[in-house]
């Protein structure tokens, strides 16, 4: 009798062991970062994936966006976007749709570009050569789907990494109105391309002609990289970078540099962080907001400086709403403008809230609030 009662314990134990279990693998809420398609394109002849990630509250809101198109998507999309998260959340950039392209045809090699060492050998072997068809793809098929199905502006940043930095390139020197931004991880500038110029050569050449005006380019590699590369390719990185700070176009924003003590993959976060950062940089976004507070017109001097922002970029660039932990938003603004009992800068800044953000909640109910008691404070 005493075993069969154990026994029954023992089933009793594992029944609810098991009931746990499914519990535990039948979720309430799936964490959703974005979207997967698949576009049919003719000008790779294949269906290609594509994860697309948006801000925040991008159904609610009416403006447009920038977007970062991101190579190996499937590698680096997700940390793409984290990134791109933290910033905008901090005001270091503006907030912006995230466009993976993953390597789901197992034909990443093909968009590298055709280098040579200096022995002669491929670099990449014998794969490569097709990264202008990666061009016709952007251009006639990817950017017309996004344009048709989400609030996009003009102003496109390219990220890609070895070998699919070879799209990257070959946008920065034959089509310069595709992209204004490129960011290029483990990059390669000793080696020669199919012109017998080097890729150091071809990017100087590049960012000293005017058609690049506004352009931002950041080209990185791991320092444990160069340590296995000839002492070539430490010389291209020091020489392009002393030419460029004396001859480049000065309205294009540039960073060359070596990270010391990363990987060739491990360094794509502070590659794409430091590749951001040359597009948006803290010089242009250190956004006083303090200033703001202490102003006689704090809405007028949002405004301003946001149009003035606007200008330098060439897309409307518009103050965050709210942020996390953040008093640096309009809704921080106005909290902060309650406090002071600056009900009329208070009532400005609401209405310059509401011309950017009409659809939202909050800022209608404060609208609301402010209707209802007068001078008197918020609700």
């Amino acid at each position: 009798m005493k075993k069969i009662f154990c026994l029954f314990i023992v089933l009793i134990f594992f029944s609810c062991q098991s009931n746990l279990t499914d519990k535990a693998q039948d979720p309430i809420n799936k964490i959703v970062i974005g979207e997967r398609y698949s576009i049919t394109s003719a000008a790779l002849a294949e269906d290609r994936e594509v994860f697309i990630s948006l801000p925040l509250n991008y159904k609610r809101n009416i403006h447009s966006y920038p977007i970062i198109i991101v190579m190996d998507a499937e590698y680096l999309f997700e940390i793409t976007n984290s990134i791109v998260k933290i910033k905008t959340s901090r005001n270091e950039m503006p907030e912006s749709i995230v466009v993976g392209i993953p390597n789901n045809t197992g034909k990443r090699s093909d968009m590298a570009l055709e280098l040579t060492k200096k022995d002669g050998r491929k670099f990449f072997g014998n794969n490569g050569g097709k990264s202008k068809d990666y061009l016709e793809f952007f251009r006639k098929e990817l950017f017309p789907f996004l344009e048709k199905n989400y609030r996009v502006n003009s102003s496109n940043t390219i990220i890609g990494m070895s070998p699919t930095f070879g799209p990257v390139l070959e946008a920065l020197w034959y089509e310069p109105n595709l992209f204004s931004g490129y960011i290029i991880l483990a990059a390669e500038l000793s080696l020669k391309t199919v012109s017998n110029k080097t890729v150091a050569e071809k990017v100087l050449t590049s960012l000293q002609d005017t058609l690049h005006t506004g352009a931002s380019i950041y080209i990185g590699k791991a320092g444990k990289d160069m340590k296995r590369r000839p002492k070539e390719e430490a010389e291209a990185f020091f020489k392009l970078k002393q030419a460029l700070d004396s001859t480049a176009n000065y309205r294009i924003r540039y960073k060359v540099e070596i990270l010391e003590n990363e990987d060739h993959y491990g360094m794509s976060i502070t590659g794409i962080q430091h590749g951001l950062e040359t597009i948006y940089p803290i010089d242009l976004w250190d956004i006083p907001y303090r200033d703001f507070w202490n102003s006689e017109k704090p809405a007028n001097a949002i405004k301003s400086f946001y149009n003035n922002l606007s200008k330098q970029y060439n897309f409307e660039i518009i103050p965050l709403e709210d942020s996390f932990y953040a008093a640096q938003t309009l809704l921080g603004t106005i909290r902060r403008l309650e406090r002071q009992g600056r009900m009329k800068e208070l009532k400005d800044v609401l209405n310059l809230a509401i011309t950017y953000y009409p659809n939202s909640e909050k800022l209608i109910n404060l609208t609301s609030g402010t209707k209802q008691t007068g001078n008197n404070g918020i609700k």
